[in-house]
């Protein structure tokens, strides 16, 4: 296989640029670093990917949102999150949605790509709904019944615990944080620490009418959405890695220069990432 082309395809990607991530330079991971753009297979906290990158792509001023990376997956969630665009950073119109599998947000969906983007826009992923149960007929020999319980919640999920004085089960603590620490698909048991003993909690004061309020609440999602466009400057023409930050960078974007080409053929399935001029 070809080192590099200047047609703007995988068959002529720098295929020793995966040796940078932990893989190697063969023909099957060069095809999947090419245009990545979600958590890069060595590391699922990075984004990396490699883009043919043409002169006219290196200065457009601003552009859409583009995609969306997940950096926790939270818990307790019963149904897909809404995710709130609260920074536009010059930008409208962008909209998007939290997809959840067993719990937790697995995707940010793009559905509305927007425009004017400079820089990349701040969002909020919705918190996960309370899950109430009744703190006395729920509750046996320190077991919580909870409809679909694994669908929401897995060992090892930290969760909040809300209740009052008669939903209360004799054991726990209003406004307290615990540990999930069994659950299938009718029950939860909770542990003080992750990977603790079971708490043997038992059931709450109040009748059945007023042991009605307690709840247990997982944990909010975060993620981060780049936009193409604005964040082209730093990019070379040629062939770029293409790197977007975690942690306290995350959503920053850094461009890496592979091999410098004076022009590049064709524009592959990245026009949303890296529009042209």
């Amino acid at each position: 296989m070809p080192l590099w082309g200047k047609t703007d395809n995988a068959a002529n990607s720098v295929g020793y640029a995966v040796n940078q991530f932990g893989l190697t330079a063969n023909s099957d991971n060069k095809t999947a670093f090419f245009g990545n753009t979600s958590a890069w297979a060595a590391n699922s906290k990075l984004v990396a990917g490699e883009f043919g990158v043409n002169p006219a792509e290196t200065s457009v001023p601003s552009g859409n949102v583009a995609f969306g990376v997940i950096t926790t997956a939270g818990s307790g969630y019963g149904s897909n999150g809404t995710v709130t665009f609260t920074v536009t950073n010059g930008g409208s119109s962008a909209a998007a949605n939290a997809q959840v599998n067993v719990g937790r947000v697995t995707a940010i969906n793009i559905t509305t790509q927007g425009s004017g983007y400079i820089t990349n826009p701040t969002i909020v992923i919705s918190a996960p709904a309370a899950v109430t149960f009744n703190g006395n007929t729920a509750v046996n020999a320190g077991l919580i019944t909870l409809s679909s319980a694994n669908s929401k919640f897995l060992a090892g999920d930290r969760v909040t615990y809300a209740g009052n004085t008669t939903s209360t089960p004799v054991g726990l603590t209003n406004n307290t944080q615990y540990f999930i620490s069994f659950s299938n698909t009718t029950v939860v048991a909770l542990a003080a620490t992750s990977g603790g003993a079971n708490i043997s909690f038992t059931d709450a004061t109040g009748d059945t009418t007023t042991a009605g309020g307690a709840s247990l609440t997982g944990e909010t999602a975060t993620g981060y959405v780049e936009v193409g466009g604005g964040e082209n400057v730093g990019a070379t023409a040629g062939w770029n890695i293409r790197t977007v930050g975690t942690g306290g960078r995350a959503g920053r974007t850094q461009y890496e220069c592979l091999v410098a080409m004076r022009n590049i053929t064709g524009d592959a399935s990245d026009d949303s990432i890296l529009p042209d001029a």
